[in-house]
Formats: structure tokens, C-alpha cells, sequence
């Protein structure tokens, strides 16, 4: 019980400074199509190999179009396993890279989100508060995520149904709008 309450605590400073943040983030926002983009971030969830497999489709895809990706992935555990070592296009943060309240620093996650990324594709929701944190302070010109109620900081959110929410529907629809948009 005491524990609950102690993670409830900091759930909610960490939301009100999420929240300080948002306003806070002056960014140049621009609408990006696969075309124009140069630079895509990507953030995930990246606890599990199926995670991370689940998502490279998407890396793959981008870099074969001559892109300069960089898939940033939240491992919600102390300890790193082999499928997270850092590949030139995959850097990994983890538990030990947050502070008490969930926001992540470390100097990889400082240059991920001062990057001004044409495009940043979240594939993860808004139960993920290291990656929310991220998205909201990311500099990124055009921001592309799962539409959720009440968490409206993307530039194009994508709805999904509730049979087809799963990961690989989302990559499909992200990857079919940036191809669309603005032409």
C-alpha cells in the first residue's frame, strides 16, 4: 500500500513536470512526407527481443529509403541483454538512466532530443512515461504517434481500432500516411 502510494506521487509530479515541459518546448513544427524527410527518430518500448524485432521492419524500411535513422528504445529493466547493444542505428537507455520521477537523462537521450529529426515516429502509448518525456521534449519538426485521448502532443496521430492495435498495424498506418501527406 505504501508503495503504491509513494509510485502515485511521483506519477503525478512527473506528469506536472512533463506537462511544464510541453509548453515550455519551443520547436519549429513543419509538416514532413517520406520524401522531404532526411533525418527519423524513432522511440519504442525495447524490454523484450520481440520488441525490438517487432520494430526493425520499420528501421530497415526508412534506411533502405537512404534516411538517417536512429531507433531509440526504452528498456524497463536495470540490466541490458545482449539484443540491446547499441547498432548504428539502435541506441537503448534503461531504469538507471531516469531520475526519481521517470524523466530519462543521460547524454544519449540529451542528443536524441536536441536533434532536429524532420520526423519522430513514437510506437509506443502514453503508459510509457521515460518515452513520453521524450517525445515532448524533442525538438523534432514533425511528430507522428498513436492518437489517445488527452494526449494530444503529436502533429499526425494515427487511430487504430481496438482488433487492430498492435504494433505491426501501427507501422503500417504511419508508414502509409508519411507517404501521403503533403504531396
Amino acid at each position: 500500500m505504501h508503495i503504491q502510494f509513494v509510485e502515485d506521487i511521483k506519477h503525478k509530479i512527473g506528469q506536472w513536470v512533463f506537462q511544464r515541459e510541453l509548453k515550455q518546448n519551443k520547436r519549429i513544427k513543419s509538416v514532413c512526407n517520406l520524401n522531404d524527410a532526411k533525418s527519423i527518430g524513432i522511440l519504442f518500448e525495447a524490454t523484450t527481443k520481440e520488441q525490438i524485432n517487432d520494430m526493425k521492419p520499420l528501421v530497415d524500411y526508412f534506411f533502405g529509403l537512404k534516411k538517417d535513422v536512429k531507433a531509440f528504445g526504452y528498456v524497463n529493466s536495470k540490466k541490458y541483454e545482449e539484443c540491446h547493444i547499441p547498432k548504428l542505428q539502435y541506441d537503448f537507455f534503461n531504469l538507471k538512466d531516469l531520475n526519481w520521477y521517470y524523466k530519462p537523462q543521460n547524454d544519449y537521450i540529451k542528443n536524441f532530443i536536441k536533434k532536429e529529426y524532420d520526423i519522430l515516429i513514437n510506437l509506443s502509448d502514453s503508459k510509457c512515461i521515460p518515452i513520453k518525456y521524450l517525445v515532448a521534449s524533442s525538438v523534432a519538426r514533425f511528430k507522428v504517434g498513436k492518437h489517445e485521448d488527452g494526449y494530444e502532443i503529436y502533429d499526425l496521430m494515427i487511430s487504430l481500432n481496438k482488433k487492430e492495435d498492435n504494433m505491426k498495424k501501427l507501422i503500417s498506418e504511419i508508414a502509409k500516411y508519411l507517404k501521403v501527406i503533403n504531396r
